[in-house]
């Protein structure tokens, strides 16, 4: 039977991630594209920090075995498998990798470890390696976006593990080459294994579902180069496509609306700080206010945070918060702790800080968490009083990060150093910051991946 493209949804996508090249993205792409590979390998550099890492190197040890793909932050090599499930923990281990805000879902996580396996054992250089990730984000968040989040977030599906496998199938598949029809295959292999839901909230399963979307993405597109067919319309199928499965058939138009030209990708949000996504406009505002004037901590009498409605409601049960996960989604943790060591970082969240009797105290009579009808989710303002009455706040209509207020590269450079701070020495780092900067300029990426595997574990440490 003859298999041909039309002009359906996924037909659509597919000739674009089978076709599009370096030389098609526009340079503001490229210079995102960087910058975003950077944040993710410097996340996944502070991932041994994460309380389940070792448990899921096991795990990925026993599903993936031994093979020819660096491991970030070990000598160890496993197989394409084995490494993307792990290097994709790693990026999420922490809370600090990316977020797609639209849809409530991590990208980098799914996209960039399969790629780099791929891109490794194949010998790649640095410009097909930033075109593969690039094309697996745009590929991941459009799919977000023909699902509409306003019905699929209600009925509790979690995106990573949804859109994820169809982002890093394309960047896989772009690596290897597969013609449109392939690709399209590759697609319908992806949402063939799309799944994941909000259940998993507060527990370490919500990482997982963003490490099996990478390899889930990977195994797709790499059956589909064996020429093994699927699904022609996973997408727009009214019985059982993504979008009529999770949102009553969803937007299909926002998957091809200016594909190629308009990059939906750049609405991707990259986190300075730890701490669930609706916190960053909080702590954005926060670190304006200590930058402006930094008040003595014995001396502030109130502080008052307004946050949008919804935001008030999902997180003022965190007033006082028990262990680590409920302190990065604590308001007057995270506030208390900026304007008395003026930073917030992993360190801050070590039981001795979450548990301090006087942090605590300060929590519980001098910070009041209140909704603001006048704000929605990007935006928050902070309010400080002095015992001597004077009052300093600020305000952020945009959290630092986002597409309203964009990462600079210093930004992302400080988040780099404070990952690696430990795990490689200064000249190595130094230097691997240099490689990733100048990634697309890299004709061979083995000293690159020699640097991400020569990074030891803190704890062993």
């Amino acid at each position: 039977m003859k298999m041909t493209l039309e002009s359906t949804p996924t037909d659509e996508l597919a000739r674009f991630a089978a076709e599009f090249s370096y030389g098609d993205l526009p340079a503001s792409i490229r210079d995102f594209a960087r910058h975003w590979l950077l944040d993710s390998l410097a996340c996944a550099l502070a991932g041994d920090l994460g309380d389940e890492t070792a448990k899921y190197a096991d795990f990925a040890r026993a599903v993936g075995g031994a093979g020819e793909a660096t491991i970030i932050g070990s000598p160890e090599r496993l197989s394409l498998l084995g490494a993307s499930l792990l290097n994709a923990y790693q990026i999420t281990a922490v809370t600090v990798c990316d977020t797609y805000v639209p849809a409530h879902v991590h990208i980098s996580p799914e996209i960039i470890p399969p790629a780099l396996a791929v891109a490794e054992r194949d010998g790649l250089d640095g410009r097909a390696l930033l075109t593969a990730v690039a094309i697996g984000a745009e590929v991941a968040v459009r799919v977000a976006a023909g699902i509409d989040y306003s019905i699929a977030g209600p009925r509790g599906w979690h995106f990573p593990g949804i859109v994820g496998p169809f982002g890093a199938a394309a960047a896989v598949g772009h690596l290897r080459g597969l013609t449109p029809l392939q690709m399209r295959n590759a697609f319908g292999l992806a949402g063939s294994q799309s799944a994941g839901t909000w259940a998993s909230w507060g527990t370490p399963a919500v990482k997982f579902h963003q490490s099996r979307g990478a390899g889930s993405g990977l195994l797709a597109g790499l059956l589909a180069e064996q020429d093994f067919i699927s699904s022609a319309e996973i997408l727009a199928h009214p019985d059982g496509g993504v979008f009529a499965a999770y949102s009553d058939g969803g937007k299909p138009q926002a998957v091809v609306a200016d594909l190629g030209k308009g990059f939906e990708l750049e609405q991707i949000s990259l986190r300075l700080w730890p701490g669930g996504t609706p916190l960053q406009p909080t702590l954005t505002a926060v670190f304006n206010l200590i930058a402006a004037e930094r008040p003595p901590f014995d001396a502030i009498e109130h502080v008052r945070i307004e946050v949008a409605p919804d935001v008030y409601e999902a997180h003022a049960r965190f007033a006082e918060p028990e262990g680590k996960f409920e302190a990065l989604l604590s308001y007057p943790f995270i506030v208390a702790s900026v304007l008395r060591d003026g930073r917030f970082w992993l360190d801050s969240l070590h039981p001795s800080q979450v548990g301090d009797p006087d942090l605590n105290r300060f929590m519980r009579e001098r910070i009041e968490l209140v909704a603001n009808a006048d704000l929605d989710r990007e935006r928050s303002r902070i309010e400080v009083v002095l015992a001597q009455g004077q009052t300093i706040a600020a305000r952020a209509d945009a959290a630092k990060g986002t597409p309203g207020n964009p990462a600079e590269l210093a930004d992302l450079r400080a988040k780099y150093e404070r990952c690696v701070a430990g795990r490689l020495g200064d000249a190595d780092a130094a230097e691997l910051l240099d490689l990733l900067i100048h990634v697309d300029e890299l004709d061979d990426l083995s000293r690159l991946f020699k640097l991400l595997g020569a990074a030891h574990q803190r704890r062993a440490a």
